[in-house]
């Protein structure tokens, strides 16, 4: 499993059921990275979507109400997902919010981290990789700043 993320200088990720940017190319790059792929997340960051499910993956929500969400695959515990997980024949990207990325960290191998270069106020929050010794950066990238806020992407290892 691999982890996608945006996080701000604070590892912020979000504010008020929201993302704390909207960066364009980090969410094309989002969508490139997925498609034909497999994502799982919890329900609020499901419903965040404007336009749900994504197309053109295999959705997957984390959630103590599957009945809400009946045009996804949900699993009501994290164990049952890994279970689900251990037989997926495709990649599986964890999408957030802050509890399912704690809850999956530990099985992932690979984090894509958007890291932008501003400092807002945040709600939610992703574990800093640079201060774990279980993570590695094994790829950064240059800053891009076409955008509002300037980012970079970098890309962890678990060692």
């Amino acid at each position: 499993m691999e982890i996608i993320v945006a996080v701000d200088e604070n590892y912020g990720i979000g504010k008020d059921g929201d993302l704390l940017a909207h960066l364009s190319p980090d969410l094309k790059r989002l969508k490139a990275m997925t498609v034909g792929n497999i994502i799982v997340m919890g329900s609020k960051t499901y419903m965040s979507f404007p336009k749900r499910p994504l197309s053109d993956r295999q959705n997957l929500v984390i959630t103590h109400s599957p009945e809400k969400y009946p045009e996804v695959t949900c699993f009501t515990s994290v164990e049952d997902f890994l279970k689900y997980a251990d037989t997926a024949d495709k990649p599986i990207f964890v999408l957030g919010g802050e509890t399912v990325y704690r809850q999956l960290l530990p099985y992932c191998s690979k984090a894509h981290v958007t890291k932008i270069l501003h400092s807002f106020e945040a709600d939610t929050y992703f574990p800093n990789l640079d201060e774990s010794t279980e993570w590695e950066r094994s790829n950064e990238g240059e800053v891009i700043d076409t955008e509002k806020y300037p980012f970079k992407y970098v890309e962890y290892i678990r060692k």
